[in-house]
């Protein structure tokens, strides 16, 4: 870790850059016997390749074939304003590196160069650079602890006693600490959002931001400036540039939620990003570099869709470096009466409301309900039902559990055997929709169908009544 106080704690890196074999073995011979740690580069395509986080000073030759002095400082700025450029010129250059202190860059030194002053200014360098990651650490550490004062969030926890919660919480607290990308499955309402800030909190990166991207509610034409923003006039002349999630993640973590809803033509772009943490903004035609962890979430199968050609597979193999799958409530139901109390006491606080309870008939509706929307729906019950109770005891009678959900949970119980292929598909949209939590396009996707398919066969099916099960296998025995 580098530090702004003493510059011998960790050695100062530098990388060189000239096409001159010569010199570059002279500058790093100078440098090296000072103790300083370095990299060569035979032109500036190669240095802006070798620059990371980790370094500190760039040598850099005004003239070098490929990508010249001028036009490397121009890209290390951009990229890694951080990393401090001293130029290296000839006495016919000085105009050109004159220019180039104007443009960032920290000094520049004249060939034949002084040994001893080349190595103060690196030094000087090294330090002004430090000290400005230092004091944007601490600018950003500061602006944390205002917002935390002026409104204070609750901690995050993850609520449940049993078997299947406690393995849920100790993987992911065992993955919290691994830097590489992260696969959260489950159904819909199951937590994988709140699961994916538990890790970043738990992570080595907590200290950075948490930048979330909803990938089932963008517009899919804004889907690509939204995850890597756009340059100015991308879109209209007026336009300015702005920053997408992913920049705005830089040393923290990025969180795909529903990566499976990312349209196909997009998902190079993203694959390519994975691969070497570099993108173009769009309308932009230079590489940004960004340091983010990725934790990426989804309810739909995604080995299914990469064999269905809805999904490529070197994403998902990039994406599923580790997984974990969260399981629905209705394999831990000993967790409701803790998640109860949980949203219960939060629907309080929110509405300035004593926290009520449920009576004992209420919780045991509660518990033999299928929850197909998992947790969420449980919450969104509650909220509902402690809003529309004046009394201190929410009753049974005041679950609003949707008689759809219901009646899904109880057909699907039934036999199928019998039934007509229409009826087949109507309990099949019915549930699909309910799991979706009416989210037509989505459940369009899982379906394989398409939107308006699905508003045509609702449209069909308002006109019939609803398929009876029971009745019709008892036509069938008689």
């Amino acid at each position: 870790m580098k530090t702004s106080g003493d510059m011998t704690e960790t050695p100062i890196q530098v990388l060189v850059a000239d096409d001159d074999a010569h010199i570059r073995t002279l500058l790093n011979y100078t440098l090296e016997r000072q103790g300083f740690r370095t990299l060569t580069a035979r032109n500036g395509r190669e240095a802006l390749d070798q620059a990371t986080e980790d370094l500190d000073v760039a040598l850099l030759d005004v003239s070098m074939p490929v990508l010249d002095g001028l036009q490397c400082l121009a890209e290390m700025t951009r990229i890694h304003p951080d990393i401090q450029t001293i130029m290296i010129t000839a006495h016919s250059d000085i105009r050109a590196a004159a220019r180039a202190s104007k443009n960032g860059a920290f000094d520049y030194v004249a060939k034949p160069f002084n040994p001893e002053e080349l190595v103060s200014t690196v030094r000087q360098a090294a330090r002004f650079g430090r000290l400005r990651r230092e004091n944007r650490r601490l600018h950003l550490e500061n602006r944390r602890l205002r917002q935390a004062i002026v409104s204070p969030e609750p901690p995050l926890v993850y609520i449940g006693t049993s078997d299947v919660s406690r393995r849920v919480l100790e993987n992911a607290l065992r993955l919290a600490p691994l830097d590489g990308n992260l696969l959260l499955t489950g159904e819909c309402g199951v937590g994988k959002s709140l699961l994916a800030r538990l890790i970043h909190q738990a992570s080595t990166r907590a200290a950075g931001q948490f930048i979330t991207v909803n990938c089932t509610t963008l517009p899919r034409e804004l889907v690509e400036s939204e995850l890597f923003g756009h340059e100015r006039g991308s879109f209209t002349a007026d336009s300015e540039r702005r920053l997408g999630r992913v920049e705005m993640a830089e040393g923290g973590t990025l969180f795909l939620d529903e990566v499976g809803d990312i349209p196909l033509d997009l998902q190079p772009r993203l694959l390519t990003f994975l691969q070497n943490g570099r993108f173009q903004r769009v309308g932009g035609d230079h590489d940004v570099h960004v340091d983010v962890r990725l934790i990426a979430s989804t309810n739909r199968d995604l080995q299914a869709m990469v064999r269905e050609r809805m999904f490529r597979e070197d994403l998902f193999l990039q994406l599923n470096v580790r997984s974990l799958a969260i399981p629905p409530l209705r394999e831990h139901p000993s967790d409701i009466p803790a998640l109860v109390e949980h949203y219960l006491d939060r629907a309080g606080r929110r509405n300035n409301q004593p926290t009520k309870c449920l009576t004992q008939e209420a919780l045991d509706k509660l518990q033999h309900y299928h929850w197909p929307g998992n947790m969420r729906e449980l919450e969104n019950v509650l909220e509902q039902a402690s809003a529309f109770c004046d009394e201190a005891q929410i009753g049974a009678e005041r679950i609003p559990l949707r008689h759809a959900a219901e009646e899904i949970r109880t057909t699907s119980a039934r036999p199928l055997a019998g039934l007509t292929l229409e009826e087949l598909e109507r309990i099949a949209i019915d549930q699909t929709l309910e799991t979706c939590r009416g989210n037509k396009a989505r459940s369009a996707r899982m379906l394989g169908i398409s939107e308006k398919t699905i508003y045509n066969k609702l449209l069909k099916f308002s006109s019939k009544p609803k398929p009876d099960a029971q009745a019709r296998n008892a036509n069938l025995s008689l």
